[in-house]
């Protein structure tokens, strides 16, 4: 017997702002036609609860999917009758995950917590009666067990599951009419080995599969619901395994032509995409064949120090730039392209900022997310920033809110969050922005006709773009886009209305980040700064020790014992003896690498030695770290715990490679 209960209530919280990047608030809002509550639209469904949904079915006699981004109804009335609650979202929704748990709580439901949100110190631990944390599918089919027998744990810890296991979303769960788009996800897992990434971390390096009978499964419900729209493939990296995603492209092919429709797809993947092989030379065919009018590629930065720092191997093979990549994939797919950025790297400076911009509006991508770096859970970068004691924060993982969570290498905290602005500013400027849609046009081609909404609703949609906030602006590009359409169609084909069309949702784009530019520098006056929050990490390290605060003794080793070091700025770095030596060894790190030659290809024995060298430099100069501690034992601490942590040797390597760089003394060899 699977179940036995009367009602499910799955509930996906309001995000904790709505002025974020993938959120196109100012644009729908403005724009487009309202859901059928009367509000905006949202741009994508809860995919993770549609495909629970799905699988609860059998065990209760009512499943409800309540969105409350789109749905403005009291939750507390939608909560009768419900046995169970649950709650599925991101980090960027845990104020509205917390509220909805606690309200839930308060009518005496039992509420599970899964997705992105949860760890083990989520602050929905004392709150919630179950939490999962990672891939559901793993530990579902326990909670049900335990839910039924009374013996349900508190705390469920998911796992990579294998393809035939993932959820398979319902979308009848929801009314497809109150989004603009549909998400979909094919694949699970990526084999790079990004610094920031938590995809590794969370849903493995293996390439996994959904099973070809699942996703034409999707597809087809989409199609008998009638859905004509853009489909997000939320993959985590399309091409993570280029043969498998060459099988899934001809499969999608397959699939379009047995249901009739091609609908217009986008998804994730590297620049990987842009090599010279005959595999990847075949997969930009087939992204063309199946209908991929645009994908999101992680650039990043034009920073080679900064690709190399982060470990963004992929981003630096072969012999075409960026932009020649960039430029190859849509002259070859015919899509467009989605770039993400991230500044805030240890080898980007305020004089990189303006190199920064300049590739952003030498390429011929109009959207671009920026967004200041912030080290997340489970990633390299967290461990090696709170080994380093420059963590501050959790992320908001808003990755356009202008805030970063750790200490920037050479400006500050307040200098990066000015930074940002005067990038996105820099981009988003209406000239900057406009020429980089033209050079879109010129490559833009889609084989097939997007049947999407309803001419009236497109009318209506482009005379709302035309007569409103930024209708001067869009006046005076539309007879440029006017002459690229014509130029390149006859000016009464329908390839010639879909580039117009493409114009036309670039302008109402363009809204949604010049209002958000124009919130973020509001924001940004308003903050305060504490002292601390304007020095950057190498001067943080020069400034003089004001105290040092005995936290907790060891009584087998002076330099085990807790302290706590307060800089001169109010900065404090906590931990033991031996690890704050270590947070203020790169200070002198750096001259023992230039005074010495050192070259990045060094041993392992070198690189202890020139820790344990780094690490007695910062004795003799901050001797109230010491205290009254042994040094002998420092070199023990080195060679048999640090020398043993994960990448160890190639963190070090790069860390000199960039000293080098920087310096521009040396020969790279």
């Amino acid at each position: 017997m699977k179940g036995h209960w009367r009602k499910a209530v799955l509930v996906y919280p309001k995000f904790d702002t709505a002025d974020t990047f993938w959120s196109y608030e100012s644009s729908l809002k403005m724009y487009s036609p309202s859901n059928e509550f009367g509000l905006p639209k949202r741009l994508l469904p809860p995919l993770g609860l549609l495909g629970l949904y799905r699988y609860l079915k059998p065990y209760y006699d009512a499943v409800v999917l309540i969105d409350r981004n789109v749905d403005p109804r009291a939750l507390a009335e939608q909560l009768h009758g419900g046995d169970h609650v649950y709650l599925g979202g991101m980090a960027a929704q845990e104020k509205g995950l917390l509220a909805d748990a606690t309200l839930a709580k308060k009518q005496g439901c039992v509420v599970i917590v899964g997705g992105t949100a949860i760890s083990k110190q989520s602050p929905l631990k004392g709150i919630a009666d179950h939490l999962i944390e990672n891939e559901a599918e793993a530990v579902i089919g326990e909670l049900l067990a335990g839910l039924r027998d009374g013996r349900a744990k508190s705390y469920y810890q998911g796992s990579p599951v294998e393809p035939e296991n993932f959820f398979k979303p319902d979308y009848s769960a929801l009314n497809l009419d109150n989004y603009v788009h549909m998400a979909m996800q094919i694949s699970r897992g990526c084999p790079e080995k990004c610094e920031f990434c938590d995809i590794p971390a969370r849903f493995g390096k293996s390439f996994r599969v959904t099973p070809l009978q699942d996703t034409e499964a999707s597809f087809k419900q989409l199609a008998e619901l009638g859905w004509t729209g853009p489909v997000f493939i939320v993959d985590d990296n399309f091409i993570g395994n280029p043969r498998r995603a060459l099988e899934t492209l001809k499969n999608l092919y397959a699939m379009g032509e047995s249901i009739g429709v091609h609908l217009p797809k986008y998804t994730e993947l590297t620049l990987r995409i842009a090599d010279q092989t005959p595999i990847m030379a075949e997969l930009r065919s087939w992204f063309r064949k199946t209908n991929f009018t645009t994908s999101f590629y992680g650039v990043e930065t034009p920073n080679k120090a900064a690709l190399e720092e982060t470990d963004k191997q992929q981003n630096l093979r072969g012999d075409l730039t960026i932009t020649q990549k960039l430029r190859l994939i849509s002259e070859q797919t015919g899509s467009g392209v989605l770039m993400g950025m991230i500044f805030g790297f240890d080898s980007d400076s305020d004089e990189t900022v303006d190199e920064f911009i300049t590739f952003i509006n030498e390429t011929h991508v109009p959207i671009v997310m920026v967004g200041l770096l912030n080290a997340l859970p489970e990633t390299k970068l967290m461990a090696r920033l709170l080994k380093d004691g420059r963590l501050i924060q959790s992320s908001s993982c808003n990755n356009s809110d202008g805030v970063i969570n750790f200490i920037p290498m050479t400006f500050s905290i307040q200098q990066a969050e000015t930074n940002y602005l005067r990038i996105l500013r820099g981009i988003y400027e209406p000239e900057a922005y406009f020429q980089r849609v033209m050079a879109h046009l010129e490559l833009f081609t889609s084989d097939y006709v997007h049947k999407g909404r309803s001419r009236l609703e497109n009318g209506v949609t482009v005379v709302k773009i035309l007569t409103g906030q930024h209708r001067r602006v869009f006046w005076r590009y539309l007879p440029v886009a006017h002459q690229i359409a014509r130029k390149r169609q006859a000016s009464d084909s329908a390839s010639y209305a879909r580039l117009i069309a493409e114009f036309f949702s670039l302008c109402a784009q363009y809204s949604h980040f010049s209002i958000q530019t124009e919130n973020l520098a509001k924001q940004l006056e308003q903050r305060h700064y504490e002292s601390w929050q304007q020095f950057s990490w190498q001067e943080m390290l020069g400034l003089p020790i004001i105290a040092v605060v005995l936290e907790k003794q060891d009584s087998q080793s002076e330099l085990s014992a807790q302290i706590t070091v307060e800089l001169a700025s109010g900065y404090k770095v906590s931990g033991t003896r031996i690890d704050v030596l270590r947070v203020f060894s790169m200070f002198y790190l750096e001259s023992i690498v230039i005074d010495n030659k050192i070259e990045p290809s060094l041993t392992l024995p070198e690189a202890i030695d020139l820790e344990i060298k780094a690490v007695l430099q910062v004795a003799d100069n901050r001797s109230e770290i010491v205290g009254d501690s042994d040094l002998s034992a420092v070199a023990t601490r080195v060679r048999e715990v640090w020398a043993k942590e994960p990448g160890y040797l190639q963190q070090l390597r790069r860390i000199i490679k960039g000293i080098q760089e920087k310096v521009g003394e040396f020969t790279d060899h």
